[in-house]
């Protein structure tokens, strides 16, 4: 259309198209401060021209081919895989800091004063064996200990519980994600089908991204529709026919079968307890899977290092137990008193130490001198020899070790280390582990914290940005209705003042 009308219509198209880039612009303001928002951009081209012969091609105006989402797949993908870096060092992090609370070292009330404590109380014995306060001392002492140990097993047997049950709650928020992203291709694919692009859909698809990848490491491919297939550790969880599930092994039955969360016993399959497994619900299929990192990498590895510190505190009490013992009976603890109730292995042993129940009864059956009856009055030798386990190696393997009951010493024992040191090593190895894992987590956040200032930049929404193309938004309207205006006046003239 050419003349006056088809002015009017190239006006007309100019003013929504404006409006079209002003509603933009005041959606962008709107969500300034929206978490994972966008920033979206109205992208126009010149209408389809008409063609007059004699005179050529006549513009017809303007027209929105497209609202784009600003977006850079490639520092999208590169935050998300940072940021499951960091929740795994961060998960480890704050995990290996409760045990370290456990532990309480340095402290005066940590168990390596204890310790002290045990043996001085032992020195003090065999100084003053003649005492029978000594003996009650020793006793009550070590009470105060073997209470310091149990509340640490115990301790550490609720801490490793919490930490599996936030495994396996990892694995349900993950699977929550999953349906949400499924629910979210449906619904992108509908969009895309009708030719729309559903930009607020998109946001909120990257965002249950980067919430899923806190969890577990994954790979993105997306299909002409936009919408998402999801790989954990070369496994599809995720397409566009069919979604997968997490599961946590939290237990083991009688037979040591696996039992996930939802106390599902997976037969036929050796898994460990705090494994994650990729569930199909159709065809009940499992797969077991490690992840990299993300959260459950940092819960899982945390579940690692607090069993290996409950079994080092284990080791700890059954050695330190046996070698008192064996002294305290001559090395005959089947027949001779112990100091502590016997022990039968070390699994368990640390909230099974216990004082013995005779002692506990009459601290004068301490034995303090050579004579295994006390009998004479004034030997401390047998208690010194106790109070010196403390300077003294112990064979890793304690069962090989060799006792001496004329020295009371241990002999084949230059392989192992001090009941202090097996210890002090459980601690070092802790803070150290601590140590490293707060260095990455700094590390990581800082990467973190600069590829999400690099996103914000291109994808971000910039006030100053969005008024100055309001302004100039706004003027090329008011232009457009001024076009109208004029041509409305000319209409008028051609209308209502031409003619007889």
């Amino acid at each position: 259309m050419t003349g006056l009308f088809g002015t009017l219509n190239t006006a007309t198209k100019g003013l929504n198209a404006q409006q079209t880039a002003l509603q933009t612009i005041g959606h962008n303001v709107a969500n300034a401060n929206t978490p994972g928002y966008t920033r979206q951009r109205v992208t126009m081209q010149a209408d389809i021209a008409q063609s007059v012969p004699g005179v050529g091609q006549i513009g017809t105006g303007v027209r929105v081919s497209n609202i784009d989402r600003v977006s850079d797949q490639y520092v999208n993908t590169q935050l998300r895989e940072a940021q499951s870096t960091t929740k795994k060092h961060e998960s480890l992090s704050d995990i290996i800091g409760q045990l370290e609370a456990t532990f309480n070292e340095p402290s005066d009330s940590g168990l390596s004063n204890q310790i002290s404590e045990v043996f001085n109380a032992w020195n003090y014995l065999a100084s003053n064996p003649e005492q029978t306060s000594a003996r009650t001392m020793l006793v009550q002492t070590s009470e105060t200990f073997t209470d310091t140990v149990h509340h640490m097993s115990q301790s550490m047997d609720s801490l490793h519980k919490a930490t599996l049950n936030e495994l396996d709650k990892s694995a349900l928020d993950a699977n929550s994600t999953l349906k949400q992203l499924e629910n979210l291709n449906h619904q992108i694919w509908q969009a895309s089908v009708r030719g729309f692009t559903p930009n607020d859909l998109l946001d909120r698809q990257d965002q249950l991204l980067n919430d899923l990848a806190g969890k577990v490491d994954l790979t993105v491919e997306r299909d002409r529709f936009n919408r998402v297939s999801v790989d954990v550790a070369g496994t599809t969880v995720l397409d566009s026919s069919s979604r997968k599930e997490l599961a946590v092994v939290t237990a083991q039955n009688d037979a040591g079968q696996p039992v996930l969360g939802s106390k599902e016993v997976l037969e036929g399959t050796e898994l460990k307890v705090g494994s994650i497994v990729i569930k199909d619900p159709e065809s009940g299929a499992v797969t077991g899977f490690e992840p990299t990192s993300g959260s459950m990498r940092g819960t899982q590895e945390a579940l690692e290092v607090i069993s290996d510190m409950q079994a080092g505190l284990d080791d700890f009490a059954f050695s330190f137990a046996k070698a008192v013992n064996t002294i305290h009976s001559g090395g005959n603890n089947e027949n001779g008193q112990v100091f502590f109730e016997e022990l039968t292995e070390k699994a368990g042993a640390a909230s099974s130490i216990r004082t013995s129940q005779v002692l506990r009864q009459d601290p004068d059956k301490v034995v303090s001198g050579k004579s295994l009856d006390n009998e004479y009055v004034g030997d401390g030798s047998r208690a010194q020899a106790i109070a010196q386990l403390q300077y003294q190696s112990l064979s890793t393997n304690f069962d090989a070790s060799i006792y001496n009951e004329d020295t009371m010493q241990f002999t084949n024992s230059s392989t192992g280390s001090t009941l202090f040191g097996r210890y002090n090593s459980m601690v070092t190895d802790m803070g150290i582990i601590k140590q490293q894992e707060d260095n990455m987590l700094e590390t990581q956040q800082a990467l973190t914290h600069l590829l999400t200032q690099r996103r914000e930049s291109i994808s971000g929404v910039d006030i100053n940005d969005e008024v100055v193309d309001m302004i100039k938004y706004s003027s090329a309207f008011q232009a457009n209705s001024r076009v109208l205006q004029t041509i409305a006046d000319m209409l008028d003239t051609l209308i209502n003042r031409t003619g007889v």
